[in-house]
């Protein structure tokens, strides 16, 4: 009887196995199935199975089957009232602690008060309790209840013992079935979706398996590349030797391994560079059995790489090919790099700068115990531009100091840029001097005609006076050749002065005494031309605080223009020949300022154009009659002066020129 209910047993736990191939499947099932064989045995009333918890502090019943003497409703809650923890007392709770079965044959040997008084209750005189167990993995526990005492007998012992056995191995067996697939399909799971390629390649060089990036890069599926040589799909016409011959070398066991690139030419004839790493496939049964292939595909890369080579080849060559010294500073002030302009400019070689304090090579040190303003602004990391004494540098400079964002790198540097205001100013003094010795030219013409009536009055009253010493007009005649001489004078004084190159310095000018020097020397020219001036000053306008020969040379220049203009659009004497010059005060936010406003009635400027007139060398005067400085160098003038200038032009009809020079504050 117990050899048939245990091949029965046998028997349900293959077909099982046979039914559950390839599933993930619970205890369950295989514990019920083989309960209820051994539940054929007639004596027995009560068998359940159960599993100690994941904290180890209780029994959880996972299957409960009952005779007919105890109602099946009841089952579970017997089952419950008999396992309630993991005391010593509990049968289940010593098999599993101690490993071994526990057998009560009568009631009086049950340690338990609370398992006596069930046994009262629902009947059962004797136990047994079985641990699950096979290598040291626990599955649980089976229990056993009889309402006939000494139930278990020697031979039903042995056929527990025997079949409990039996069921720890299917349950074992059933485990690490259920772990191999579990792993399996993890592992697949993680070939398919890693971000690599992924290839297995037999001795003889043919395909074995082929992961989904593979897939995804070659555009080749796994089922046409299967058996196929690895060469053919993997690699390019002109890497196909080389390679055969470095993964020769490896299934030869000249080397464990190696790392190679190569070119692969995709199903759709597209180029993709894989960085390979080639390993033995490895079984202990059969030995060496061929190659894994793990590649990364590294096109893109590649291309970053050469764009970011480009960039820094270009980089370094507009680095180099700055005329003003740049430098490269860390937020601790170290210099980092410098170009070739640097070097020269502070007449040291390159060993003697990079890698020295920025304050060391830009103000020659400071003092024990002084802080450096320029190392302060570094590390606080802001953009600024600002002009300062840089004696490392032998000059004045406008140095700009740029914060750079340098990603994927813990040193965080600034872009120092010096721009050499020495020669800049030279040069824009060269400039402005060219434009004030072109209006001196302008002017000689028109100072000569001016000079040549009085000294022919000069002439003609000294002739009268040679003829008639003692006449009585000769006091008067005196009189007149002094003021003849005191306004010759006053012109050439004026020109003189205007041409004389000056190192003013700003200071409190009336604004009425520059525009009537200005007018002095060109009123001979607008009358000559036929110009009417129209000049409206108030009573009074505040002093400004400007450099006056520069305005007197901006004020020059807008007067040539306008009487260019004029001449332009009024070939004679017209009544609408006129320019007029007007005079306020304005406001520019909190700063007052005195506006001179210098309209003529010329042929005005295209709408187009207007934004270009204060561009260098651009004229709107035919060749050769303008340099395109006038109007450049003028705005540059009224900027250094803290003012500005603005220009309104209507074509055909008027141009305004609006100059505001800021007043002296109180």
């Amino acid at each position: 009887m117990n050899f048939s209910r245990r091949n029965e047993i046998l028997l349900a736990i293959n077909e099982l196995a046979a039914s559950e191939s390839g599933e993930v499947t619970g205890q369950d099932k295989l514990l019920e199935k083989c309960c209820n064989i051994i539940m054929q045995n007639q004596e027995y009333c009560l068998l359940w199975a159960g599993k100690r918890d994941d904290d180890g502090t209780a029994i959880t019943p996972l299957v409960a089957l009952t005779s007919a003497n105890i109602p099946e409703r009841d089952c579970m809650v017997l089952v419950e009232q008999v396992i309630t923890d993991m005391d010593e007392e509990n049968p289940a709770a010593q098999a599993l602690l101690s490993g071994t079965h526990v057998i009560y044959q009568r009631i009086e040997e049950f340690e338990s008060d609370a398992l006596r008084d069930i046994s009262e209750k629902t009947g059962f005189k004797s136990c047994s309790a079985w641990p699950l167990k096979h290598k040291e993995k626990e599955f649980g526990v089976i229990n056993i209840h009889s309402e006939k005492v000494n139930c278990f007998t020697k031979e039903e012992i042995s056929f527990l013992k025997t079949v409990i056995a039996d069921i720890a191995l299917a349950l074992y067996s059933q485990d690490m079935t259920n772990r191999m697939q579990v792993e399996r399909d993890f592992n697949r799971e993680i070939v398919d979706t890693m971000q690599a390629l992924l290839i297995s390649i037999s001795p003889c060089g043919r395909i074995l398996s082929f992961n989904q990036k593979a897939e995804e890069v070659t555009g080749y599926k796994e089922s046409e590349v299967v058996d196929r040589y690895w060469v053919d799909i993997l690699m390019a016409d002109e890497h196909r030797k080389a390679n055969q011959q470095l993964l020769s070398n490896v299934l030869k066991g000249e080397k464990y391994q190696t790392n190679f690139e190569s070119c692969l030419l995709t199903k759709d004839e597209q180029n993709r560079f894989i960085s390979w790493h080639a390993s033995f496939r490895q079984n202990l049964e059969k030995g060496k059995l061929g190659l894994v292939l793990f590649g990364i595909d590294v096109t893109e890369q590649r291309q970053v790489d050469s764009d970011l080579t480009r960039a820094i080849a270009q980089w370094e060559n507009i680095f180099s090919a700055i005329q003003d010294p740049a430098l490269l500073v860390s937020t601790d002030s170290v210099i980092l790099d410098a170009n070739p302009a640097t070097f020269t400019a502070a007449r040291k070689s390159r060993s003697e700068v990079v890698g020295h304090k920025i304050c060391d090579i830009l103000h020659l040190g400071r003092a024990e115990g002084a802080p450096c303003p320029l190392e302060k602004l570094i590390r606080s990391r802001q953009s600024r531009i600002l002009e300062t004494e840089l004696r490392g540098l032998h000059g004045n400079y406008l140095l700009t100091v740029s914060p750079l964002q340098m990603k994927n790198c813990s040193q965080e540097a600034a872009l120092l840029v010096a721009r050499d205001l020495t020669e800049e100013a030279k040069m824009k003094a060269e400039a402005m001097r060219a434009a004030q010795l072109a209006s001196v030219g302008e002017l000689a013409a028109g100072v000569a005609h001016e000079v040549n009536n009085p000294i022919n009055g000069i002439i003609n009253y000294a002739q009268i006076i040679l003829d008639a010493p003692d006449g009585p007009e000769s006091p008067d005649l005196l009189k007149r050749i002094i003021k003849e001489g005191k306004r010759i004078a006053s012109i050439v004084s004026n020109l003189l002065d205007f041409a004389r190159r000056h190192e003013e310095s700003p200071e409190d000018v009336s604004i009425q005494t520059i525009l009537n020097s200005c007018l002095e020397l060109v009123s001979h020219r607008f009358k000559k031309d036929m110009i009417l001036l129209d000049t409206k000053l108030p009573g009074y306008l505040p002093p400004v605080y400007c450099n006056s020969q520069q305005i007197q040379q901006v004020l020059l220049n807008i007067l040539s223009n306008a009487r260019y203009a004029l001449n332009d659009r009024f070939t004679g004497q017209d009544p609408q020949k006129k320019l007029t010059i007007t005079g306020s005060q304005v406001q520019h936010g909190e700063k007052k300022f005195v506006r001179l406003v210098l309209t003529d009635n010329g042929t005005g400027i295209e709408q187009d154009l207007i934004d270009r007139v204060f561009d260098p060398f651009y004229s709107s005067k035919p060749k050769g009659e303008g340099t395109g400085l006038g109007l450049s160098i003028s705005h540059g003038i009224i900027q250094d002066n803290k003012g500005y200038l603005r220009i309104k032009s209507k074509l055909g009809s008027s141009t305004s020129l609006i100059v505001d020079l800021p007043t002296i504050e109180p």
